[in-house]
């Protein structure tokens, strides 16, 4: 046997179908630090979860090939970071359903919010003796 061929039978197939399977399960995360703290945009990661299911994926094929106790973990551990990246996009994020505007003269809806000091805001504090003017500023990032 030459070297090429005891080089090629030590090697497990599908190696490299892992650790693309790990770099594209990890770049939907990285795009979106870039984006946000490099290039200030604001967006909502809408990649990130289908770059980690793909990622998994890619991590069942390099198992299916060769079943390693490495290609197990990795299938696990990127799993559940897929699995934690569907949530985020489908349920943490979820904003409350849309109740139109409210009308002059009606009261405020009820509502609790968390400050940027950490205290909570209720609309029972914006009652009383004086007037009282909300204004939502999104910012400028």
């Amino acid at each position: 046997m030459n070297e090429q061929t005891q080089l090629a039978t030590r090697r497990k197939p599908g190696r490299a179908l892992l650790w693309l399977g790990i770099l594209v399960a990890l770049s939907g995360f990285v795009l979106y630090f870039v984006l946000v703290f490099g290039l200030k945009v604001l967006v909502a990661p809408w990649y990130s979860p289908i770059l980690a299911t793909v990622g998994v994926v890619l991590v069942l094929f390099s198992l299916v090939r060769a079943r390693t106790f490495w290609r197990w973990g990795a299938l696990v551990i990127f799993t559940l970071f897929a699995a934690s990246q569907w949530f985020g996009m489908l349920f943490a994020l979820a904003t409350p359903a849309y109740t139109g505007p409210v009308k002059s003269g009606q009261p405020f809806p009820e509502f609790a919010t968390t400050l940027a000091d950490g205290t909570t805001f209720t609309q029972s504090d914006l009652q009383g003796d004086q007037h009282t003017v909300m204004v939502f500023y999104r910012g400028y990032w």
